[in-house]
């Protein structure tokens, strides 16, 4: 049985406009109606109805009510037509919006959107490298998203770092109003709502911290309740497969079912191990590789791309220059020197027996803390020593160590030979003199202990003249709105801070570039993968001047630590050798997990391998790479060339349709005060109104809206680029906003001003030229959507209608505003009345030859995409059977006493399999197949001055 709700359809409910997006069968009868409101009572909002309860009026457009407009040059009917064009959703393949936002958009950031638009399912992994700009990438690709309707909800999860510098960058340059989940924000709205209400229903687009949704028990069930049109997932390499199900992992499986679309960001996609990859691959499209099966590039490399800064860098040079790195050797002080002395002669009990293992001997342990400083050393022998005493005070290491934590703690802060060194680098060296008066030139430290970062900041001020609040120290045991404050004053031209001391919670994705080039590794990493992330905090897309990266090393006379020392040289070299050629350092060691390329290098030194012999095993460069290696870095890039916006318009620009929508309204009066417009500048200022305001205070957090209450929203790109520059000047945001179609005030206007000419009604406009005094053209816009009830067919054409009912052929909206100058240039209003009846009866005959245009539209667009329907069919089919075979290889049979048991999971796993590849085919075959009914509007009908449809003729 065939429902007479189709998607797409506009129908009347309660009194109330929805357009149709799904109809089910009801067990109780009739139709249940997924809807989303369009009227300004329930705009955007989604209700559920069924047709046994709720009158449902199917509105019917042949008995649109033709009405007229006496407002000058009809510019009522213009700005209603413009709503309704900008609120057509595109169908198309090439971006539409996404790359206008406010950013210097280069070819390669296209690839993602080019990419994903071509999908049945939009669902992709952005895996480009530290510094290029994947939160751009993502931004333009959600932009595109939102345009096409498919964006209403959207959920982005990052580290707690990021959120506050991932949430600006959404709304400066694409407004994409992010509210922040941080322990502030989930505190607020918990006051606000009820105990028993899922936050994630309150705001339609949310930003939270990965931290915050692993607390499993308090989140899970809001997150299996709550669905989004798309999730992003920033620092996606924190929540793949490493072997087991970690809480991360968990979390990002049920994400992935919790969205149409999913967007995953990550510079480190897997761990060298193809279990990692293949579980992003896996949240992506889980149809794609079976269980345990072997994969191969060709089967995986429509879901990701990857870039290298060497394979962008003739389209980034400008904001890109290349990296100068130095090395600043500590000749270890006479303390130290003894220090490190007793740690190459110490023997512990504790170690015997480790070797081996996946734990790095606590011998090892020492020399790591102490090359990172003599505080970060005391504190391990200190915790060690507490241990073995608790549980022996006899224990036999307790006397070497004690022996050790005495020399150590005979090393005062003057006798630090790193610190010496840096600081007279900082004072002397003509490259790297450096001074806290300079606000544009800030000083980032790294340094992965605690301890350690203690140090720099009880030295560093005084030595170096900084006052209280001109240093700032960054670790992951600050909250997270502490953290998020400190990334944002340090960006800031007239914050104070001039000096930041790191630990490696601020290594991934934050920006430090803006008025910082000079970052200092005071310990050296021992993992290829922080370096990477280390120096692209101020090596990225976006600094203008050539980054500084310096390490400091430690020169020791003790043989034993002098080889170890040089192993970690060889590291650095790497890096830059990585920089330079390859892209991706941690290839040279081919394990691509921090924890992993630190337990390699500890077994070298464990094992006393001299720098070649640890050399010799990083030299892949010039050799193949690792099957992994070659998948991810050979895949395919594609030119990109984004379409150009749409020349179907009824105003010149953004600018020109906000400042005459806004004053239309006044003039109607819909808004109390005229907006202030400035051509020159194209910026309309307005202070909104309740309705307007009550929208605002909603959709947009307190930081996105100013203090004054005064919107200033510009066209000018530019002027929007510097005034983000301008505000880390001022400890604020951007003042001006993207005037755009995205903009939230813009998405408001649209459907305010679709609303002035009135519900199931289209202006009439009289023209001068282009229309016979005996015809009418009637502006129709068409629908037809796919069984899930998405736009696929969206069409705007003129129909021409002689008074005899009969049709005079079918012209473009483009072609109707050449031929009359609709929109085009200034149309005088005739002021005449009409003959509404004649003109009304028109409709039914116009319509009938839309219904047949679009009929073999509908025809057409199945014919295309019949054979892409089978081939993703039989595709499906085939993907089906590999899990099928490869389950029976996991599942041997067998004899023994499990065999029962293998049969059975067997069985079950079977079960999921076909039960996903049908949810997957009803998807393919719902996305594909049109509806086939036409949902028509009568947007206006356009006659002429001298026509005989004149009232009274």
């Amino acid at each position: 049985m065939t429902p007479e709700f189709a998607p797409g359809a506009r129908v009347l409910i309660r009194s109330e406009e929805w357009v149709v997006r799904d109809v089910m069968p009801c067990d109780m009868g009739g139709w249940q109606l997924e809807c989303l409101g369009v009227s300004e009572l329930v705009q955007n909002r989604e209700g559920i109805f069924l047709s046994a309860l709720d009158p449902i009026q199917v509105l019917d457009p042949a008995t649109t009510e033709l009405v007229g407009d006496d407002t000058p040059e009809y510019l009522a009917s213009r700005l209603y037509l413009e709503a309704r064009l900008r609120q057509t959703v595109p169908t198309g393949e090439q971006a539409t919006v996404g790359h206008l936002g406010a950013m210097d958009t280069l070819p390669f950031q296209l690839e993602p959107v080019h990419r994903v638009l071509r999908q049945l399912r939009p669902r992709f992994l952005i895996a480009d490298s530290v510094g290029l700009g994947k939160t751009l990438e993502a931004g333009i690709l959600v932009s595109e998203l939102m345009r096409r309707g498919k964006g209403r909800r959207i959920l982005v999860v990052t580290t707690k770092s990021m959120m506050q510098q991932f949430q600006k960058e959404f709304w400066t340059r694409f407004s994409i109003p992010l509210t922040r989940l941080d322990s502030a924000g989930i505190q607020r709205i918990r006051r606000e709502l009820p105990a028993n209400h899922n936050p994630f229903h309150y705001h339609d687009k949310t930003i939270i911290s990965v931290d915050t949704l692993k607390r499993d028990t308090e989140y899970r069930h809001y997150l299996e309740t709550a669905y989004w049109d798309a999730i992003v997932i920033d620092e996606a390499h924190n929540v793949s497969f490493k072997g087991n199900r970690t809480q991360s992992n968990k979390l990002a499986k049920l994400l992935a079912t919790r969205s149409d679309a999913l967007i995953l960001l990550t510079a480190t996609p897997h761990n060298g191990k193809e279990e990692s990859f293949a579980s992003l691959i896996d949240m992506l499209d889980p149809t794609v590789l079976p269980r345990k099966a072997d994969y191969t590039r060709e089967d995986v490399q429509h879901l990701f791309v990857r870039r290298f800064k060497k394979d962008v860098r003739d389209q980034i040079k400008a904001d890109f220059p290349e990296r100068r790195v130095f090395r600043f050797p500590a000749k270890l002080t006479a303390p130290e020197e003894a220090a490190f002395q007793v740690l190459a002669d110490l023997k512990l009990h504790i170690d015997e027996g480790k070797r081996g293992g996946a734990e790095m001997l606590f011998r090892t342990t020492l020399e790591k803390s102490l090359l990172s400083s003599p505080a970060a050393c005391l504190q391990t022998v200190k915790e060690r020593i507490k241990r073995l005493s608790a549980r022996d005070p006899q224990h036999p290491d307790i006397a070497p160590l004690t022996e050790l934590q005495q020399t150590v703690e005979r090393i005062a802060p003057a006798d630090i030979a790193k610190l010496n060194e840096l600081l007279r680098r900082l004072k002397e060296d003509p490259l790297w003199r450096w001074s806290p008066n300079d606000a544009a030139d800030r000083l980032v430290i790294f340094t992965e202990r605690i301890e350690t970062l203690k140090l720099l900041q009880n030295e560093l001020p005084a030595r170096l003249g900084l006052k209280d609040k001109q240093i700032a120290i960054l670790h992951g045991q600050l909250p997270d709105t502490e953290i998020q404050q400190t990334v944002e004053s340090f960006g800031q031209s007239n914050s104070p801070l001039r000096l930041l001391i790191a630990s490696d919670v601020a290594s991934e994705g934050i920006n430090l570039h803006f008025q910082s080039h000079r970052l200092v590794h005071f310990d050296v990493p021992w993992s290829l993968m922080v370096f990477q992330q280390r120096n692209g905090r101020v090596d990225r897309y976006g600094q203008t001047q050539t980054p500084l990266i310096a390490y400091l090393t430690t020169e020791t006379v003790v043989p034993r630590i002098k080889g170890d020392v040089r192993i970690l040289e060889i590291l650095i070299e790497k890096d830059e050798q990585a920089a330079q050629n390859i892209g991706d350092p941690s290839i040279f060691m081919g394990l691509y997990d921090e924890e992993l390329e630190t337990r390699r290098v500890a077994e070298a030194i464990e094992a006393g391998e001299s720098a070649e012999t640890f050399a010799a095993t990083l030299n892949k460069e010039d050799d193949a790479l690792d099957w992994l290696d070659a998948l991810m870095t050979g895949a395919p890039s594609e030119p990109t060339t984004p379409q150009p916006p749409s020349a179907t318009s009824f105003f010149a620009s953004d600018y020109a349709y906000l400042s005459a929508g806004l004053d239309c309204l006044h003039r109607l009066g819909h808004l109390q005060r005229r907006p202030q417009t400035s051509d020159a500048h194209q910026t309309v200022q307005f202070q909104p109104e309740a309705e307007l305001a009550g929208l605002i205070t909603h959709q947009l957090s307190a930081e996105m809206r100013p203090t004054d209450n005064v919107y200033s929203l510009t066209g000018n790109r530019d002027a929007i680029k510097q005034d983000i520059k301008a505000a880390r000047d001022g400890d604020r945001w951007p003042h001006q906003q993207l005037l755009w179609p995205m903009h939230p005030v813009l998405q408001w206007l649209d459907l305010k001003l679709i609303s002035i000419i009135g519900r199931q009604k289209a202006p009439v406009i009289r023209v001068p030229a282009g229309v016979a005094d005996d015809e009418a053209l009637v502006l129709i816009a068409a629908l037809i959507p796919n069984r899930r009830g998405q736009p696929v067919l969206n069409e705007w054409f003129v129909e021409r209608i002689g008074l005899d009912g009969k049709t005079r052929g079918r012209l473009s909206l483009e072609q109707v505003m050449e031929q009359t100058g609709l929109g085009l240039t200034a149309l005088p209003n005739a002021g005449k009345s009409f003959d509404a009846k004649r003109l009304q009866a028109l409709l039914k005959p116009a319509l009938q030859h839309a219904k047949e245009h679009m009929i073999e539209r509908h025809r057409a667009f199945q014919e295309q995409t019949s054979a892409r329907a089978k081939a993703e069919l039989d595709k499906l089919e085939a993907l089906r059977q590999q899990h099928q075979q490869q389950l029976q290889l996991n599942f041997k049979a067998g004899e023994d006493a499990l065999a029962k048991l293998r049969e059975a999971k067997r069985d079950n796993e079977a079960r999921d399999i076909n039960t996903l590849f049908s949810s997957y085919r009803n998807w393919i075959s719902q996305t594909l197949e049109l509806d086939g009914r036409a949902h028509l509007t009568v947007a206006a009908v356009v006659i002429a001055n001298s026509s005989t449809l004149g009232a009274g003729v």
